[in-house]
């Protein structure tokens, strides 16, 4: 678990401490391995810390680095409050949407409400409902109160309670079919969920 720095100053020089040591690495041998996971530590750093200016020239990096990236739930949770923070309400949209779908119960979960967990497949240990633990408490703290209330409108809409339901729909039948054709099948249709969304911004 992650040791929060508890002033801004310690936040800035971890965060050049990850930077530096990341950009190092990528200089010696011309790729990132990053099996500690401090790409994504990064994006809790900078969402409190609440520096826009940085954060976007982070996110920014951060694409151009790891343009394969499925990236994990928290990262996605600070990601998409701080592109409403920047008014991208598009590209905020898409990410709370992908946040959303990478875990079902986080969302929910930030919004303090009980949630139960699904009888389907889980296809990695991101997906589980005590992956809330992981959420580092100041960043928690970080998000507003009007962030919340944005959050829960777009939960609650019936563009995402539509695609919330067709996901669960197609990871419950994934839990019950075992062929490679039918499988493949499903997963294809659960990537496309979110694709009129990331249209909309493109």
């Amino acid at each position: 678990m992650l040791t929060f720095p508890n002033t801004e100053k310690k936040l800035k020089a971890k965060i050049s401490s990850y930077k530096s040591g990341l950009n190092k690495e990528k200089r010696t041998y011309g790729s990132i391995n990053d099996g500690a996971g401090k790409r994504y530590t990064l994006f809790y750093l900078y969402f409190v810390l609440n520096d826009l200016k940085k954060s976007k020239d982070y996110f920014k990096w951060y694409k151009e680095n790891f343009s394969d990236d499925t990236g994990e739930p928290v990262q996605k949770l600070c990601w998409a409050i701080s592109l409403h923070r920047m008014e991208k309400d598009g590209e905020a949209k898409y990410m709370l949407a992908k946040l959303m779908l990478s875990n079902l119960y986080l969302v929910p979960q930030v919004l303090g409400e009980e949630v139960n967990e699904y009888d389907f497949w889980h296809s990695s240990s991101t997906e589980f409902i005590d992956y809330f633990e992981y959420i580092p408490e100041e960043v928690l703290q970080s998000i507003k109160e009007t962030e919340l209330e944005w959050m829960k409108g777009l939960y609650e809409s019936f563009e995402f309670r539509r695609i919330r339901k067709r996901h669960i729909e197609i990871f419950r039948e994934l839990k019950e079919t075992k062929g490679v054709e039918s499988r493949t099948k499903l997963l294809k249709e659960s990537y496309s969920l979110l694709n009129n969304l990331e249209h909309k911004i493109c």
